[in-house]
């Protein structure tokens, strides 16, 4: 008898447990954009190819005047999102496109080094953007945005042409691993 009346307890508490966690204790949806056709939270990662370069013939060149105006207007085209990080390379140009937003939100620049070619260069910002749940900037290069696209799981791109500025890509990712491309354009 004794032991029947244990079974009967342990029974009733973890009934008691399970009813008290779905009802009262359910977690709220971790933090994100939602989704409207999937109810379920999604990672927003943007990629731009660096700003405008000047041509001086150098490996690491800096912004033109124009190339710093596109930056600035990356920062009014992102002003609804919220980003958890900023990546760039280690060039110049991609940090430098990433400057006005990093200075506006407070947010560094993680830098995903090249030194090591583009696959690793690849690689590590892939893991960077999977190390967060939140989401995530990427300025890179007309040979790397497309190659870090589908890496994301998005569809294959051509290598972005060289005096192709302001196109700013959208990629949705969903918890159940769905991907939706998007592309905008910002600044003038």
């Amino acid at each position: 008898m004794g032991s029947q009346l244990k079974s009967i307890a342990v029974a009733m508490l973890g009934l008691l447990l399970f009813t008290m966690s779905w009802v009262g204790g359910a977690q709220p949806i971790a933090p994100g954009i939602i989704d409207p056709k999937s109810a379920s939270p999604t990672k927003t990662v943007v990629l731009v190819r660096h700003a405008e370069k000047i041509e001086d013939g150098s490996h690491n060149p800096i912004l033109t005047q124009a190339g710093q105006q596109r930056a600035l207007a990356l920062t009014e085209a992102l002003k609804q999102l919220q980003l958890s990080q900023l990546i760039a390379s280690n060039y110049q140009r991609t940090q430098l496109t990433l400057d006005p937003i990093s200075s506006q939100r407070s947010l560094p620049v993680i830098i995903a080094d090249t030194q090591f070619g583009v696959e690793a260069h690849v690689a590590s910002v892939v893991t960077l953007v999977n190390q967060t749940s939140g989401n995530s900037l990427i300025a890179g290069h007309s040979n790397t945005v497309p190659l870090i696209i589908k890496a994301l799981g998005g569809p294959s791109l051509p290598t972005i042409d060289e005096a192709q500025y302001g196109t700013l890509y959208q990629l949705s990712i969903t918890e159940s691993g769905d991907v939706n491309l998007t592309q905008t354009h910002f600044g003038k």
